[in-house]
């Protein structure tokens, strides 16, 4: 069991985990990380919905949009790379992206699918 703080490499990926985030190595050899729900008082609810007013910080949304533009990419790396299927491994037809819980697309990598539209 590891505590975040906290950055784990392995020989093909680099973890970080968060503030009060807990990873744990299962049976399989998979790392289990359980994400801490951290309350801050800079969020205000409105309405009955009780949706919370995110405060952006332009500099910190900038490093996170190319954090995860760049997860994206090596997706994509790691893809080709390893593909047997001769669309993904020369023409490059496939897709890599971020989505939230709910679908939501963070950050999609600039590939040329020809499925674009299934995104």
């Amino acid at each position: 069991e590891i505590q975040g703080p906290a950055i784990i490499f392995q020989s093909i990926s680099t973890i970080v985990l968060e503030i009060g985030c807990v990873a744990a190595v299962t049976s399989d050899g998979d790392l289990d990380i359980d994400v801490a729900q951290l309350h801050s008082d800079a969020a205000s609810f409105a309405n009955d919905e009780r949706e919370a007013e995110i405060i952006e910080d332009p500099v910190q949304l900038s490093i996170f949009a190319h954090r995860f533009m760049g997860i994206a990419e090596q997706m994509g790396r790691t893809l080709a790379r390893t593909a047997i299927s001769v669309n993904i491994k020369e023409r490059l037809d496939f897709s890599c992206a971020l989505f939230t819980s709910d679908g939501g697309l963070v950050a999609n990598a600039p590939h040329i699918p020809v499925h674009l539209g299934a995104m």
